[in-house]
């Protein structure tokens, strides 16, 4: 009796689920923006805290790639809407490079190809904003994220190339610029349960993710225009708890070093900043241009 009770239900909540999937449609923009809203953070407004690590390789020609760093990170998150009805995201988020053998935060790298010490400049991006939502351009299709339901799962993957001037230029910084334009791209995948997006009840919904990067040299490494680029291989969730659920030791260092990175902005600024534009701030905006 107590096996058939578990089936029976069992039975029900998958059911259940079914009915309420039904209730949100992902070809619909309103309903496809609502459950990204509530996997990327919440729809009441609140904080939402997602956190990633994971490995950074160096890919150089005819060499086999070289591990270089561990890293851990996180994104702290806030909804709002703005007076024309759109979502806005407003975020900032800190991440840290680590020794790959022993998981300590670096401060200083050696090099290996240079044969150089050079300090280490985590990443500190201060704002990372986006707008969200928005009636399409007169003729265009709705704006529909590529959200896959399978069952109960629903997968979103975004792929973005990037080319871009760089900022940091290489005839001021020679040392620091991989050249005159920034070429990347970022690859994201978010995991969510249908069940859970469609739920009225549930304002931010559980999410696993998975985030690759492929990039110039960073401009603390000191590698000039030498030819090989990064790869991030990277891994996370959302932290339901918040705050309070990051890894105590990254947790810690952040408290100490940049506190402010704990909680979602309150303002909306632009640009946005990338680890580029903060560094040639903070660092060789300070300094003497160099000399090739």
């Amino acid at each position: 009796m107590r096996l058939r009770g578990v089936l029976w239900a069992v039975t029900m909540a998958a059911v259940s689920a079914a009915a309420t999937a039904k209730d949100l449609d992902l070809k619909n923009p309103e309903d496809n923006l609502k459950a990204f809203i509530k996997m990327r953070a919440s729809l009441d407004g609140k904080d939402t805290v997602t956190w990633w690590t994971g490995q950074v390789f160096a890919a150089v020609p005819d060499e086999r790639p070289k591990l270089l760093f561990g890293f851990e990170g996180m994104n702290v998150a806030r909804m709002e809407k703005d007076e024309d009805g759109n979502w806005r995201m407003l975020s900032r988020e800190y991440a840290v490079y680590k020794d790959p053998k022993t998981g300590a935060i670096l401060e200083t790298w050696s090099n290996p190809w240079t044969q150089s010490d050079v300090t280490v400049f985590h990443v500190q991006n201060d704002p990372v904003n986006h707008v969200m939502g928005g009636a399409p351009k007169e003729g265009q299709p709705p704006r529909l994220l590529p959200l896959k339901q399978h069952g109960n799962d629903v997968i979103l993957g975004l792929d973005v190339p990037l080319a871009y001037p760089n900022p940091i230029s290489p005839e001021k910084f020679p040392l620091h610029s991989t050249g005159a334009m920034y070429v990347g791209s970022e690859h994201f995948g978010f995991y969510a349960r249908m069940n859970e997006l469609a739920d009225p009840k549930v304002q931010s919904a559980p999410i696993s993710i998975a985030w690759f990067r492929e990039a110039p040299w960073l401009p603390w490494m000191e590698m000039g225009d030498r030819p090989g680029l990064l790869v991030y291989s990277g891994y996370g969730k959302k932290l339901m708890g918040g705050i309070d659920e990051l890894p105590s030791d990254f947790k810690a260092y952040i408290e100490k070093n940049a506190p402010e990175y704990l909680t979602a902005p309150k303002n909306w600024v632009e640009p946005n900043a990338t680890s580029w534009t903060v560094y040639k701030a903070k660092v060789l905006d300070q300094k003497q241009p160099e000399t090739p």
